[in-house]
């Protein structure tokens, strides 16, 4: 009781603390970052978000109990956000988030947020996905869920922390996926908007997950450097944006040249599935690009176009009519020995790496420099950073077969002695 005594009394007045950040950020403010390192500039932007991120989780704290206070004399809650709404000059919606947020630091994420270890919008994804938990599920289920996604939220972007918490949602709670294709068809949309002056228009989608698909597929192919137009290699100066914009246009003026009696290709869009999950069809399902959809949709997407499923039993690939590894003396892997890794692997094969089938690399498991064969058994999916990692220099990674999982490799990390310490 004494030590919280003496804190209390050693504690600084709030308009000490209030005036001593501004002067602090007055000084960062006048600081010209152009007499500074890299590695200076490196700590001080690290510094900086973290400090960012304290500050943000302390104004909701502030503007939570404010907002306690002011419900005390009589006000409703709606009111004092409007009337801080109106005080701060923010959106009336924001000052409710803040509101809330303050009101939630006890949970993991919002312990996390306050520590400066996750964004606040990291924080808001994780409450929003808690509230969607089925009642019937204990408090300490709820908890560890919350956990678990707070440490996921740790190394994630908001956006790969939000499909996660999807995806999670969607396995502990199959039963609220009832209806969930038809609120998806309910959700689609596409509006052309109308000419503008400079002869340029918008347009406005609302995609399903099939939709989706076929977008990321589209960017995949046509939306990198040089994708879709004519350039000499590293000269292509276009924006993201717009080479997405050229890659979907390049795409749709392929699909309106196409004879719909001939189809060309043995598949665009790769989905993985067991034989259980082919049998029910609102099981959920994820493309090689990691978009989630139903096994309804995944079939229906084959339309009348060629396709074929692959099935695994027991751990073992079943293709048995087609001769995958009919040019073991090639160099680059064929579209057929990709595919079958696809299905096999579902991704990036180095340890703890989430990245999609479709954004990974053929990798010789054995390389093809010492005389490693280009074939299923000695080939491995890895994202172009982690393939990367794999060379003879003294940093470099190497990979073996790994015995006790056909079909995948052990990576090993430089000075690893790969025939004593696998």
């Amino acid at each position: 009781m004494r030590d919280t005594d003496e804190r209390d009394r050693l504690r600084a007045p709030l308009a000490d603390v209030v005036a001593f950040l501004e002067a602090s950020v007055e000084a960062l403010c006048d600081v010209d970052w152009a007499d500074h390192s890299a590695e200076e500039l490196a700590d001080a932007v690290e510094r900086a978000e973290i400090a960012a991120r304290l500050l943000e989780s302390a104004g909701a704290r502030a503007t939570a109990e404010l907002a306690a206070l002011h419900k005390m004399k009589g006000r409703s809650p709606g009111g004092v956000a409007a009337m801080l709404a109106q005080k701060l000059g923010l959106a009336k919606g924001t000052v409710h988030g803040r509101i809330e947020a303050g009101g939630r630091q006890a949970t993991p994420a919002g312990r996390a947020a306050a520590g400066g270890e996750i964004t606040g919008e990291h924080e808001r994804i994780i409450a929003k996905a808690v509230s969607g938990l089925p009642g019937t599920m204990g408090g300490a289920a709820s908890i560890t869920f919350a956990e678990e996604l707070t440490e996921f939220a740790r190394t994630a972007s908001p956006a790969d922390l939000r499909a996660e918490a999807a995806r999670r949602l969607a396995a502990l709670c199959p039963d609220k996926g009832r209806g969930r294709e038809e609120h998806q068809e309910r959700q689609r949309s596409a509006r052309l908007g109308a000419v503008r002056a400079d002869g340029t228009s918008t347009l406005t989608m609302t995609l399903t997950p099939r939709g989706r698909a076929l977008v990321e597929r589209a960017l995949c192919d046509f939306g990198g450097p040089g994708g879709a137009v004519g350039c000499d290699p590293g000269s292509d100066e276009r924006a993201p944006e717009q080479r997405a914009h050229d890659a979907l246009v390049h795409q749709w003026a392929l699909g309106s040249t196409v004879d719909p009696a001939r189809a060309k290709g043995v598949a665009t869009i790769v989905v993985r599935m067991t034989p259980e999950q082919l049998e029910d069809p609102s099981a959920l399902v994820q493309t090689d690009s990691g978009t989630q959809l139903s096994v309804r949709q995944a079939v229906s997407m084959a339309g009348g176009m060629p396709w074929f499923v692959s099935l695994l039993r027991d751990g073992r690939e079943e293709l048995h009519t087609i001769d995958v590894d009919a040019h073991p003396d090639r160099r680059l892997a064929s579209a057929l020995q990709r595919l079958v890794l696809y299905a096999a692997h579902g991704g990036c094969t180095f340890p703890g790496c989430t990245a999609p089938a479709r954004r990974c690399q053929f990798h010789h498991v054995r390389e093809w420099s010492r005389g490693g064969p280009t074939t299923v058994a000695n080939g491995a999916l890895g994202c172009p950073v982690h393939h990367g990692f794999v060379g003879n220099g003294p940093g470099g990674w190497t990979t073996l077969p790994n015995p006790g999982t056909p079909g995948r490799c052990s990576w090993l990390p430089p000075g690893t002695d790969r025939l004593t310490d696998v």
